[in-house]
């Protein structure tokens, strides 16, 4: 390195990277599926720019992303090669990270967990971000030494590389001796989650030290911008165009987000959208292809079939006997007569699920498509969420944290203290969702339109419910999203006693984090809403602090919905259009054909997979424990 110019420790920063550890075969538990597995220790690892260390301290790994049950388990760092997920993870006092990682059921997953019980697989690797480091030792004759003070994993793999056999970590297969270009040209090749990871690291990390220069802050701004659209699969124009203006990240994440929406509108679920005309729209029948999966003869619905494999053709997965894909415009039809239709526009009522609390004014009788049905009923969307569609790949938003800081001058000779913005991203990686319904043969034989109907709406039933509750509440473990609830820096008020004064803690409490927009608005339970329509605001001021109809209200202004959706005695106030439900929209419907042998009832599983974002978690502000 001795005749090749240094890199600067921003330049460092914006390039993720791997390491490698080993895992010891008999970690594996067959019971419940899981490894433990050793993904990082302070082991100097030799990189394109000197030794590296990974620091170990107290507060160093940000261990957030691979805790969120969000980080999944890959095969050879490709993000469509997904066997399982990260359960926990922790640093040991022996300054090892460690990590429980569980495997999932598919085929893939079973194959791979095989290969781990016999120990044919053994080596891990773990892509990670560096968000501090510091140069702790210059070498003269040896390369140079830097501590990585602060660092994010983002995904483990397994890998066929073979790793060194060293306790915790061994040698990355790229941690050899690398020139800049070498470096540059390996950049390249990175898969789609690790570009996600260097969009974030680009946008600006905090550095220790040196202090940023306007030159370097200027180049890191245009390396982030550039990797967001590598990311995101954004054109040259709209590059160039945030570039030469000056955009700032939170601009671009902003306009990048209204980019994806209308693209989800122009190609919505492009792998699943086959350009079916309106005859072959209506020609397609869900019981039919149900049918035939049930008696695993797919002979039984040629059109159908032909739909399902093309479908599997663009994912580069084939449907068996007992399995199919429906293609996105059969999702959006409407099962409707010309006479249901004009009673569908005259009047709406609202379907019980079971019982009351099963969904309420959720779910409509009308036989709407499968996604008009997940979408424009459910309470988040209602409340002006934000969609993106059509998704293939892995997402990264980023978000401004941190905004740089103004300084008064004592004299004309006080120097300014130099500060920066710092940027975080949202990752959003599928989550995928399972519905399951029974359905007797005979309602599968019946040719009525309504019989069609009955059979979609149960399904979208099933799985848009468990949506909406992710958003609201995904616990962010077992497979789902992370929601609005657990997302981590929500404000708080106090629920007991909740009264007016209570309700304006609220507006105040988003207010101090700068996020009281005018979308803003409450979403609570029934109970919680029968509660506030019968207190009065106080002495001075006329009316109820619930006002309007119990399921759809007002409280001083702003929106307010009921419904049982809601954790009890739950209520939740903020401005929604800050969420984001990613769909990669595929739904993959599956068919048990001996659920009930004897009665001749059918199984049906219909699975979705979605993400869910909260851009700024300022902008909501939750009450529990309501009295």
């Amino acid at each position: 390195m001795a005749n090749e110019k240094k890199p600067t420790i921003l330049e460092i920063l914006a390039k993720p990277d791997r390491r490698e550890g080993v895992f010891k075969r008999e970690s594996a538990k067959e019971a419940d599926r899981t490894v433990e597995i050793s993904f990082s220790s302070e082991e100097p690892v030799e990189r394109w720019y000197g030794m590296e260390i990974l620091s170990h301290a107290k507060g160093a790994v940000n261990l957030d992303r691979l805790k969120s049950g969000r980080a999944n388990l890959l095969v050879n760092h490709d993000p469509n090669n997904w066997v399982g997920v990260i359960e926990s993870a922790r640093v040991d006092e022996d300054k090892i990270a460690r990590a429980v990682v569980r495997f999932g059921n598919s085929v893939r997953a079973n194959e791979i967990f095989r290969d781990v019980r016999e120990g044919i697989l053994s080596s891990v690797s773990v892509g990670y971000s560096r968000d501090a480091m510091k140069l702790t030792k210059a070498g003269k004759e040896e390369p140079d030494e830097y501590t990585v003070t602060r660092w994010t994993p983002f995904e483990t793999s397994l890998v066929t590389i073979p790793a060194d056999t060293k306790v915790g970590v061994g040698r990355a297969a790229e941690g050899s001796h690398q020139s800049a270009a070498a470096a540059a040209r390996k950049e390249q090749q990175m898969n789609a989650a690790e570009e996600a990871a260097a969009a974030a690291a680009a946008a600006v990390a905090v550095v220790d030290k040196p202090l940023i220069n306007p030159v370097e802050v200027e180049k890191l701004r245009r390396r982030g911008i550039e990797n967001l659209c590598k990311a995101n699969k954004l054109d040259d124009v709209t590059r160039d165009h945030w570039i030469t203006t000056g955009a700032s990240m939170d601009v671009v994440a902003e306009q990048m987000l209204g980019i994806m929406e209308e693209r989800g509108r122009e190609n919505p679920q492009s792998a699943s959208k086959l350009g079916l005309s309106k005859k072959e729209i209506k020609r397609f029948s869900l019981c039919r292809a149900i049918d035939a999966c049930g008696s695993q003869n797919m002979g039984l619905a040629p059109f159908e079939a032909e739909c399902s494999a093309e479908i599997g053709k663009k994912l580069g997965r084939v449907s068996d006997r007992n399995k199919f894909f429906v293609p996105f415009e059969v999702q959006q039809r409407a099962d409707r007569t010309p006479v249901e239709d004009l009673a569908y526009q005259l009047i709406k009522r609202d379907l019980t699920v079971a019982a009351g609390s099963g969904g309420g004014f959720l779910v409509e009788t009308a036989n709407m498509g499968f996604i008009e049905l997940l979408r424009n009923r459910s309470v988040v969307l209602s409340m002006g969420a934000r969609r993106l569609t059509g998704l293939t790949g892995n997402v990264s938003i980023p978000k401004q944290t941190v905004a740089a800081t103004a300084f008064w001058l004592a004299t004309e000779a006080t120097s300014i203290t130099e500060s920066q913005q710092t940027f975080a991203q949202i990752a959003l990686v599928p989550k995928t969702v399972g519905g399951y319904t029974e359905i007797s043969r005979l309602l599968l034989l019946q040719s009525d339109p309504s019989a069609e109907g009955l059979v979609k709406s149960d399904l979208a039933a099933v799985v848009s419910l468990a949506v909406d509750v992710a958003a609201l509440n995904g616990s962010g473990a077992s497979g789902q999203p992370t929601g609005i609830i657990g997302t981590a820096g929500i404000g708080g008020v106090t629920g007991t006693s909740l009264a007016y004064p209570g309700v304006i803690e609220f507006m105040t409490d988003t207010a101090t984090g700068n996020a009281l927009f005018d979308a803003s608005g409450f979403v609570t339970t029934p109970t919680v809403a029968g509660l506030l329509k019968q207190r009065l605001k106080t002495a001075a001021i006329p009316g109820y602090v619930w006002e309007g109809k119990l399921l759809d209200g007002t409280i001083d202004g702003y929106r307010a919905m009921a419904s049982n959706q809601m954790p009890a005695a739950n209520m939740l106030f903020g401005d929604f259009s800050q969420v984001i439900l990613a769909e990669w929209g595929v739904l993959e419907v599956e068919v048990n054909p001996y659920a009930n042998f004897q009665a001749g009832i059918v199984g049906v599983r219909a699975m979705y997979s979605i993400d869910i974002g909260v851009r700024y978690p300022s902008a909501f502000s939750l009450a529990t424990t309501i009295t």
